[in-house]
C-alpha cells in the first residue's frame, strides 16, 4: 500500500557477485553487509551471497548478533567495540582491533578470542601505525587466548589515485613482512575493497572485501570495462496528482523553479522523507516508465517532488516513476548521486524503513 517502495532484484545480486568472484579468483570473500546490506535487507542479502561468502563484514555487534541465525559463516566487526561487548566475542564473532587500549583489554580477558588487526597505511581514519608493530608483537606473544585471525587495512582512494594506492599496498606487504619475521602468523589479510580488486595483489593478500559493487554500484566509471554488474536496487514511486499551468507560473517551496512555457506538471509521491535527496531540486531526472525522462521542477519536498511531463506522451495519475535503478542509463544509482553531488552508498543507506522493499 505504499506509494514508494524499492525492488531489490536477487537475481542481480547473485550476477554481482558471480562476477566479483571472477575478478577475485581464488581470494576469499569478505561480503561487506552493513547498515543492513546498504539498505538492501541483510538478511535476504545473506540468502543468495552465502555460497560465495568466507566472511561477513559489519559495522557493529548488534548487527552480527541479529544476522548470525541466517548464515553459518562467521563475522568481523569493523567499528571496533567497547569493552561491554566482549561477552559477545567468539570463533564466530570476530572484533576489528585498531588500537593498543583494545588490544591491552583483550589481552587480560579469560575467553577465548579471534581478532583481526587493522593497520592504518594511509587511510589516517583507524589503525595501528607501522611503528606500532614491535608493541603488538610483544602482546600477542605473551598471550595464548587472543588468537590472530587476520590483519587488514583499508584503502583511501584505491578508484581516484593509483600512485597513493601502490604505496598504502606496499606499506601493508612491510607490515606483514615483519610480523611473519617474529612469527606472528594469521589466516588472511586483506586490504582490497571493490576497487582495490583490480589492483595486482600478491598471494599474501588471500582475501578481498567487496561492497558497493554488490549492489551494483561502481566505484568509478572505468570500471565498467571490467565487471558488468546491474542495480539491485530499483527505488520507484508513482503520479499522484497532474496539473496544466501557463507560463511564468512557480513550482514548490522557495518559488525556485519558473515555467518557460505553458506545461504539464506531474507530482510524484516521495520526498526525502523518503530518501529521495533534496539537492536533487531542479537537477534530477527520473524515468516515467514506459513514458521517457522528465526533469525535476522546483524544490523536493518531504513526501512529494514535481516532474515536467509536458513532452512525454500519454502520461496518467498513477504511473510509475522510476527514481534510480534499471530502467534507463540516466537514472542508474551512479548517475543520480553524481546529480545529487554524493555517492551512491548514501542513496541506499538514506532509504528509510518507510519505503517498503519488495523482492523479485
Amino acid at each position: 500500500m505504499r506509494h514508494s517502495y524499492a525492488v531489490i532484484d536477487l537475481n542481480a545480486l547473485v550476477n554481482n557477485i558471480k562476477e566479483i568472484k571472477r575478478v577475485a579468483g581464488n581470494k576469499k570473500l569478505i561480503s561487506i553487509i552493513k547498515d543492513n546490506a546498504y539498505g538492501h535487507g541483510a538478511v535476504r542479502v545473506i540468502e543468495k551471497l552465502n555460497d560465495y561468502t568466507s566472511i561477513y563484514g559489519v559495522a557493529n555487534i548488534k548487527e552480527a548478533l541479529y544476522l548470525k541465525k541466517y548464515t553459518d559463516k562467521p563475522f568481523i566487526i569493523l567499528g571496533g567495540f567497547f569493552p561491554e561487548e566482549i561477552k559477545y566475542f567468539n570463533d564466530r564473532m570476530m572484533p576489528v582491533v585498531f588500537d593498543m587500549e583494545s588490544l591491552n583489554l583483550l589481552s587480560k580477558t579469560d575467553k577465548k578470542l579471534y581478532v583481526h588487526l587493522e593497520f592504518d597505511t594511509g587511510m589516517g581514519r583507524t589503525g595501528f601505525s607501522i611503528q606500532e608493530v614491535e608493541d603488538i608483537i610483544k602482546i600477542l606473544k605473551g598471550v595464548k587466548k587472543v588468537k590472530l585471525m587476520g590483519i587488514m587495512a583499508h584503502l583511501a582512494c584505491a578508484e581516484s589515485d593509483e600512485e597513493y594506492t601502490k604505496r598504502q599496498i606496499n606499506i601493508f606487504y612491510d607490515i606483514i613482512d615483519k610480523l611473519r619475521k617474529y612469527g606472528i602468523n594469521f589466516d588472511d589479510a586483506h586490504i582490497a575493497n571493490s576497487a582495490g580488486m583490480f589492483y595486482k595483489l600478491d598471494d599474501v593478500l588471500n582475501a578481498v572485501r567487496p561492497g558497493i559493487m554488490i549492489y551494483g554500484s561502481y566505484p568509478a566509471p572505468k570500471y565498467k570495462k571490467l565487471i558488468e554488474l546491474k542495480p539491485v536496487m530499483t527505488f520507484k514511486s508513482r503520479i499522484v496528482y497532474l496539473k496544466t499551468v501557463d507560463k511564468g507560473t512557480y513550482i514548490s517551496y522557495g518559488c525556485t523553479f519558473k515555467t518557460r512555457k505553458k506545461s504539464l506538471i506531474a507530482t510524484v509521491s516521495a520526498g526525502y522523507g523518503d530518501g529521495y535527496p533534496r539537492n536533487l531540486s531542479n537537477r534530477g531526472i527520473v524515468y516515467v516508465e514506459n513514458r521517457g525522462l522528465a526533469p525535476v521542477v522546483g524544490t523536493v519536498c518531504m513526501d512529494m517532488f514535481m516532474i515536467d511531463v509536458t513532452d512525454l506522451p500519454d502520461v496518467k495519475k498513477g504511473d510509475s516513476v522510476v527514481l534510480w535503478g534499471d530502467g534507463h542509463g540516466e537514472v542508474h544509482p551512479d548517475n543520480v548521486a553524481k546529480r545529487a553531488e554524493t555517492i551512491s552508498y548514501e542513496l541506499f543507506c538514506h532509504l528509510p524503513e518507510r519505503v517498503k522493499r519488495v523482492y523479485r
